[in-house]
């Protein structure tokens, strides 16, 4: 089987992050959703769609968009802005992205595995983004602290099993107080945001280890690994490839975040709530 090279991206299956019902939010005044969270509340004329469909347009637009068009729709590896996009400000309950997703110029670049109802969650998802870009100033952070400290603590000591890696008085001792709410909530299932590029800014990036056939091991950041060859960028910064055969030589890949990732599947709403109270204790 062709072998991959397994990425955590900034938009890669975060579920269930309660940022974006929060961002999806209305200025003050804005009246509430209808019912269904599709009208007939409005900012301006973009509508309010209720938290849990923006809750499940986060989570679809980060397994099927977030790769090529970033964290939160600003543009990524590959696809453009999508607040601020044209058909984003044009569209209505979803009809206008659903088109051009579904279109030629979009298939071209990338089919979308998404069904028209997660599309349209994802609408409500991107439509929430464009209010909260407009609306910014009149959206409280602190709304985002909703959890129970304590049962944070639990479950960063227990089920979590954030305490392998991490501690109050080690790695994160004053991380409440570098990063604000809705960013240490984001960091629990988005890690890496901000990071990338070599040196000390990539110490969690994935990395290969090949085995070559006199036993020497090599380690790398992995650029192309398939059954045919492996290209890796060495520590002095020089790419290397070798040819490959039947899986030799043999190539490990390593995600030093590989909990972050493994907790997005199973991290509940509350879980998520008192984590992020928990770490809002550690000034």
């Amino acid at each position: 089987m062709r072998s991959k090279i397994l990425f955590a991206v900034a938009g890669a299956a975060a579920l269930l992050v309660t940022i974006a019902g929060v961002e999806a939010q209305p200025p003050a005044g804005a009246p509430p959703a209808g019912p269904g969270g599709r009208g007939p509340g409005r900012v301006g004329r973009f509508k309010v769609y209720s938290p849990a469909a923006v809750t499940r347009g986060f989570a679809a637009y980060n397994s099927t968009c977030g790769y090529c068009h970033g964290e939160r729709g600003k543009g990524g590896k590959a696809g453009p802005d999508l607040v601020f996009s044209e058909v984003t400000l044009h569209d209505e309950d979803g009809v206008q992205i659903t088109a051009r997703v579904r279109g030629a110029e979009h298939a071209k670049a990338g089919k979308v595995d998404a069904t028209d109802a997660q599309l349209v969650d994802i609408a409500a998802y991107l439509h929430s983004r464009v209010i909260y870009a407009s609306g910014r100033g009149d959206v409280r952070m602190s709304e985002v602290l909703v959890g129970n400290a304590k049962a944070g603590e639990t479950y960063f000591n227990g089920a979590g099993g954030c305490a392998k890696c991490h501690s109050p008085e080690g790695n994160l001792k004053g991380v409440a107080s570098k990063y604000d709410v809705a960013t240490l909530q984001d960091r629990l299932v988005m890690p890496r945001a901000g990071r990338g590029g070599r040196g000390a800014a990539a110490t969690n990036n994935p990395y290969a280890t090949i085995t070559l056939p006199s036993g020497e091991k090599l380690k790398g950041a992995p650029i192309r690994v398939t059954d045919f060859d492996v290209t890796l960028r060495l520590e002095d910064g020089s790419t290397k490839t070798w040819a490959r055969n039947r899986g030799i030589p043999k190539v490990e890949i390593t995600d030093p975040l590989q909990a972050h990732i493994d907790i997005m599947m199973k991290l509940s709403d509350n879980d998520m709530h008192n984590l992020t109270a928990y770490l809002a204790t550690m000034k």
